[in-house]
């Protein structure tokens, strides 16, 4: 884990931008024992008065429901809002004795598997900080027809209008991943909640409509599905990170 945030710090420094972003650390835990000390690190690490007193976004413990063929068990998402911002959190961190307890903990109870820098572009839909479960859709796009997945999701957006009960979002991939260019992630209150939008997604001409315009300029990838086990938000909510774009 150590190791992966130390190489992107690397990649910060040449790369700053203003934007909001989310970075996303997979693992691999192997036992429940091994949980339970990653959980615990993380919340004495995040109720720290070194995090109350640096930390500017929030931080997320998610648990992979299904992510294809990864490894991982795990995610910490960390919501900021610019890369200058992740960059320093990270640097206070790797030098602090509360960063390099945390680190010992993961090093001792997780393998490390990806790491994946996401610059966050709109937020559609109603944001709420009852948002939990996330399907995150992975898709390639054409420098050339990006504009047109943006006046998509502008469209959907209006077609769904009143009828879709949550939030999607699209993010670029910045870094980390060379086969997936961008994501659309949408936010469920509940496993249910998803699977009652998923049910009629058939018969709505608005989401039928959204996916035969992007099947004509994107490649699909693969989906990710998730829940939000911890969510460190003090410094910033979903509401905030969503509704800043």
């Amino acid at each position: 884990m150590k190791k992966i945030l130390i190489i992107t710090l690397t990649i910060f420094t040449t790369f700053a931008s203003a934007g909001q972003i989310w970075t996303q650390y997979d693992f691999r835990v192997d036992s429940p024992e091994a949980g339970a000390a990653i959980v615990a690190a993380s919340d004495e690490l995040m109720n720290s008065n070194f995090a109350k007193n640096n930390f500017k976004g929030s931080t997320h413990l998610d648990v992979y429901i299904t992510n294809g063929s990864s490894s991982a068990t795990h995610s910490f998402a960390v919501l900021q809002p610019s890369l200058a911002a992740h960059q320093e959190w990270m640097m206070a961190l790797q030098n602090s004795k509360e960063g390099q307890k945390f680190f010992s903990v993961m090093n001792a109870n997780s393998t490390p598997v990806s790491d994946r820098i996401n610059s966050f572009i709109a937020s559609y839909g109603t944001p709420s900080n009852d948002l939990n479960v996330w399907l995150i859709h992975q898709f390639s796009v054409k420098p050339s027809d990006v504009t047109k997945v943006v006046k998509a999701f502008e469209q959907v957006e209006k077609d769904t209008a009143g009828v879709f009960p949550s939030q999607f979002g699209l993010s670029s991939v910045a870094f980390g991943q060379d086969d997936v260019t961008h994501l659309l992630t949408v936010g469920y209150r509940s496993i249910e909640e998803l699977e009652s939008w998923e049910d009629q997604t058939a018969s709505n001409k608005g989401v039928q409509k959204f996916l035969k315009s992007l099947d004509k300029i994107v490649e699909w990838k693969g989906n990710d599905l998730l829940f939000n086990a911890i969510v460190y938000d003090d410094a910033q909510t979903k509401e905030d990170f969503l509704n800043s774009n």
